[in-house]
């Protein structure tokens, strides 16, 4: 059994290396597979993937076509190993909490009725990328988000809930967990920090009002699920993603 950990990648030559030491330096009780998928990539992220790859044998990659991070996600999933028993993401550009394994994967590995563990995140405006923690005076925010890289997954989860929808341009990763939560999962929340989210102009979602549109859709989605099967019922995570006013101020 190994632990494979997702990292979809575009254009992000100097922010995958740490993402990726932030993996490797973890403390795991199965072995961990890192495996990248490089969205066509055009800067040198393959070069950097390709030498990290020659000096760590857990890591491997897939290359393919631009197509957005849904599609790459789902490179990812279609490329698990076959002794992949548990998967959990990690954008290229963030980078994994010290400790993140040892206390969720300790209860999916004891309680094989738990689906997935679900901890909290810290999103930042500053990464030690040393230590891999929130250096002193950095603005920074611990919160039950909904994000991807807070899961740890089974892998018979993933097989029964199957692909993100490849038509959503952002928020695929919110109505993923939507239909997690939608379909009966077993889930155990934890007080683990799984990872910090690095608040950059580069992000993806940093055109706030473009975020909420996608995000919108991606709760009406979920709404039309459910009016449409009444069987469905959303039994989630505590989900905390209330920020104050002033964060985003400098």
């Amino acid at each position: 059994m190994v632990v494979t950990v997702i990292i979809p990648v575009y254009n992000r030559r100097e922010t995958l290396p740490f993402a990726v030491a932030s993996i490797l330096r973890q403390s795991c009780a199965l072995p961990l597979d890192v495996l990248i998928v490089d969205d066509g990539s055009s800067d040198a992220t393959p070069e950097v993937i390709e030498d990290l790859m020659r000096h760590h044998p857990e890591i491997r990659a897939v290359r393919r076509a631009n197509g957005g991070v849904a599609k790459a996600r789902n490179t990812g999933l279609d490329n698990l190993r076959p002794d992949t028993a548990f998967v959990t993401f990690l954008d290229s550009d963030d980078v994994m909490a010290p400790d993140r394994f040892t206390g969720d994967l300790a209860i999916l590995l004891e309680h094989p009725e738990v689906e997935i563990t679900y901890g909290d995140m810290i999103m930042t405006f500053g990464i030690d990328m040393n230590s891999f923690t929130v250096p002193s005076g950095a603005k920074h925010l611990r919160l039950t988000s909904i994000h991807l890289s807070c899961c740890l997954f089974r892998r018979a989860l993933i097989d029964r809930i199957g692909g993100f929808d490849e038509s959503m341009q952002q928020a695929e990763d919110t109505d993923y967990i939507l239909r997690i939560f939608e379909s009966g999962t077993t889930f155990r929340q934890t007080e683990t920090v799984c990872h910090l989210y690095l608040r950059h102009e580069g992000n993806m979602s940093s055109d706030h009002n473009d975020n909420r549109l996608w995000f919108a859709r991606a709760l009406l989605k979920s709404i039309r699920r459910r009016k449409l099967n009444p069987g469905l019922r959303l039994i989630k995570p505590e989900f905390n993603i209330e920020l104050p006013r002033d964060f985003w101020e400098a």
